[in-house]
């Protein structure tokens, strides 16, 4: 009797008033794969994200027994949003019949939650050994084990999103969300503010929704980045493409991220929450990030950053080439070291005496390049065969070290030399 009357109820359920009832849809800056609850059909539903989107399962799930997103630690209610799915654990060990032999933990309350005063943790996905009927969890979500299964080998810890919703609708077309793409580009251009150490970084921001969903005021946040722009000599911020989603009033972007610097070296997964503030402008109202290694994000920095020096090698051949002193001195470090020659003064006085002298470059010829990023170090070895229009020759290997500068630039530091006799 119970069964026919929760069924019922499944068909009579009433929604709340602002209850989020997002049109999913194919998008680029969406991931390959989405994963989206609907509450009211109690249904799991799996997309591939290509063109078109296509349903790729519909599974039978059950939520919470309160109606409603989630606001209380105890309100029985299924929250709603985007969450991600952070680690597997075995539920084996537990009563069976509720949990299964498996689970998979959800980063609730996330930070837009934290803002709101949203109370209540412990929400996963997890498997059922009985029966899977409506509305039969304390606010988690829960499937037969033969699902969990199909799920466990879909998902990317840290990394899965998944979508709750009071109910949705779906559309195989793919439509590109001018927000969406709007987002992934404030994302890119957040990561050079902060490469930069540009007191703009923290324009990003919403003070008041960040000191709130944070762990730390954002003046304290503000004060420990300043202290570390201030303790490194050089930033580098490098970030994949940016996945965007959409919750019910904030936006997801979450990325592979990498930070390179004179001091520290991190790589794992950041996820920035966007809200409009008062005057319609998209600031960060909070932040999670987790040390991982994330398959393939070390090889995409240390190929974006390779082609990045190849093509600072080739700007500053040209650049020697005319024995143009300016554009050959943007290249340098103040304080660059050039084989026995130390500081950029020095650097550019023997140059200047060369070319005064007639011994401009005629040819300098370029092959056998290699880069090497790696924590710390960007340096670029090649061949050079050299010759000036006075007749002198040369040849030898020669490996250049640089650092970043603000703008996305590059500054030698060190300039090694080695003759071919």
């Amino acid at each position: 009797m119970r069964t026919v009357i929760l069924l019922l109820l499944l068909f009579t359920w009433p929604l709340p008033a602002q209850a989020w009832q997002p049109v999913i849809t194919g998008n680029s800056k969406a991931p390959e794969r989405l994963l989206v609850v609907d509450k009211k059909n109690q249904s799991f539903f799996v997309f591939s994200n290509k063109s078109p989107l296509i349903k790729e399962y519909q599974w039978q799930c059950t939520t919470g027994e309160g109606l409603g997103d989630k606001e209380l630690e105890g309100d029985l209610k299924t929250p709603e949003g985007i969450y991600f799915i952070e680690r597997k654990i075995d539920t084996s060990y537990m009563d069976r019949e509720l949990y299964g032999e498996m689970g998979l933990t959800l980063n609730y309350p996330n930070p837009v939650d934290r803002a709101k005063g949203k109370t209540g943790f412990g929400i996963w996905i997890h498997g059922r050994g009985k029966e899977v009927v409506p509305f039969d969890t304390e606010g988690c979500v829960a499937m037969d084990m033969k699902y969990m299964y199909k799920l466990e080998e879909m998902v990317k810890p840290w990394y899965t999103p998944v979508i709750i919703t009071s109910t949705m609708e779906w559309i195989p077309d793919e439509i590109e969300l001018e927000k969406s793409r709007k987002i992934a580009d404030l994302s890119r251009n957040w990561a050079r503010a902060w490469a930069d150490a540009a007191d703009d970084y923290f324009s990003f921001y919403a003070p008041d929704e960040f000191s709130r969903s944070s762990a730390q005021s954002f003046s304290s946040f503000r004060d420990h980045k300043k202290s570390l722009f201030q303790a490194y000599d050089w930033i580098d911020v490098f970030i994949e493409d940016p996945k965007v989603l959409q919750g019910p009033d904030y936006w997801v972007s979450y990325f592979g991220q990498i930070f390179n610097s004179s001091g520290f070296f991190s790589g794992g997964i950041k996820r920035l929450y966007w809200q409009k503030d008062e005057s319609g402008q998209l600031r960060i109202v909070g932040e999670e990030f987790r040390n991982l290694n994330k398959p393939g994000l070390l090889d995409n920095y240390r190929l974006k950053r390779g082609e990045e020096l190849e093509q600072v090698l080739e700007k500053w051949r040209k650049a020697w080439l005319k024995a143009d002193v300016d554009k050959y001195a943007s290249f340098y470090h103040q304080g660059a070291v050039q084989n026995n020659l130390t500081g950029l003064d020095n650097i550019l006085s023997q140059k200047r005496d060369l070319w005064s002298r007639g011994h401009v470059p005629a040819s300098i010829e370029i092959s056998q390049v290699q880069t090497e990023v790696s924590e710390n170090s960007f340096e670029i070895s090649f061949k050079q065969a050299y010759s000036s229009k006075t007749g002198y020759r040369d040849k030898g290997f020669k490996t250049l070290s640089l650092v970043p500068k603000a703008g996305g630039n590059w500054l030698i530091l060190h300039e090694d030399w080695t003759e071919i006799r």
